[in-house]
């Protein structure tokens, strides 16, 4: 199979088993709805929703007068049958690109808040698009920002090799299903430190909509993308997909030149695991360290010490935290430091070290002592 199609149908899977809404972007005939369609064979329940077809009141609800004399919006029948699946499922607006402004927008509620009328969709139901692009649509339309920042873009192209293959096998190849891994948050919460670390370095970078029209049909960063940008890319650590996969989600969600310029800060880090620090088996030394690398090790800890910290763990975070303070200055530790000290993270009998003196006038400042 080709490399690209497969690393597409991998980065698409995951958006589909993160919950992140995901547009697929190809020339009509790529197989795009079929493939999507193709996730019935392991169960999903699919409902397609051509949406240039559609009025914006099959996405709002029909008003219609209750028993009671109240207006209510009663939902499609596919929204209907979406809520009622128990189990995976996934609501596909096909044709996303010829919709209308004001169907797309419709779309936005539906995206942002899982309602559909009076019916509110179930989290086990995930949203998936296509679309054209707009040169290539029959009276198409540009995605307005608000409804593109809510999606992660891939491109996605059929192959000689795969149609031919397919054509003649009758075999194509299936849209691939995978699970949150048990500690996926935690290592949602380790990217985010990562993202962090890369933001305080790139404060420009937190939120760039591009002044092209067209381009803001596309991927760029906004908080929003930054966490799918995050997530999707600690999943495809959890299941070691191909580098090129996360490249993929990452430029998918927040866009070619931000992705290529955090990926490149990234694989430079080279920094130890927040694990072994915090079980004594790695050691750090700060002095030297980059402000943003500091900033991105002391974040990791506060992750990796999870909802529920041993007194331990939480005690050796805290004097690493004074360690970074002493060894590279206060500016990059006290963040990290603020986080552990929160009531809710120091867990009941940790000792508190002689180190976090150095901190006593920042987190009088913040109401912590």
């Amino acid at each position: 199979m080709n490399d690209t199609y497969h690393h597409t149908l991998d980065a698409l899977g995951l958006c589909i088993t993160a919950g992140i809404p995901v547009i697929l972007w190809g020339d009509p005939g790529e197989g795009k709805t079929s493939m999507i369609e193709s996730a019935t064979a392991r169960g999903v329940h699919v409902e397609t929703v051509i949406l240039s077809q559609s009025e914006p009141s099959d996405l709002a609800g029909l008003p219609i007068v209750s028993p009671a004399g109240d207006v209510v919006l009663a939902p499609p029948i596919w929204a209907r049958r979406l809520a009622e699946h128990d189990g995976p499922a996934i609501c596909f607006f096909d044709e996303f690109s010829t919709a209308t402004p004001a169907l797309q927008a419709a779309a936005l509620r539906v995206l942002t808040h899982r309602e559909v009328g009076n019916l509110r969709l179930p989290r086990s139901v995930s949203f998936v698009a296509a679309a054209n692009p707009v040169e290539v649509s029959a009276a198409g339309w540009d995605l307005a920002a608000p409804t593109s920042s809510r999606f992660v873009h891939l491109d996605f192209a059929m192959t000689a090799e795969v149609f031919t293959r397919g054509s003649v096998t009758g075999q194509w190849p299936a849209l691939p299903g995978r699970e949150l891994p048990a500690d996926h948050t935690e290592r949602v919460a380790q990217e985010m430190a990562t993202v962090c670390g890369f933001l305080r370095a790139r404060p420009n970078q937190l939120s760039v909509i591009p002044q092209d029209h067209a381009l803001r049909s596309r991927a760029f960063p906004t908080p929003r993308t930054w966490q799918f940008a995050a997530e999707l890319s600690a999943l495809a650590r959890a299941h070691d997909l191909p580098d090129e996969v996360t490249s993929m989600l990452v430029a998918g969600a927040i866009g070619d030149a931000t992705a290529h310029e955090y990926l490149s800060w990234r694989t430079n880090l080279d920094l130890p695991d927040p694990a072994g620090l915090l079980d004594g088996s790695a050691t750090i030394e700060f002095s030297g360290l980059r402000a943003d690398r500091v900033f991105v090790v002391l974040q990791a800890l506060v992750a990796a010490l999870g909802d529920d910290p041993g007194p331990e763990r939480w005690t050796t975070a805290v004097e690493l935290c004074g360690q970074a303070a002493h060894q590279a200055g206060l500016d990059a530790a006290v963040p990290a430091v603020r986080a552990l000290v929160a009531a809710e993270r120091r867990p009941a009998g940790a000792p508190v070290p002689a180190a976090i003196s150095i901190f006593a006038p920042a987190l009088a400042e913040a109401g912590l002592l």
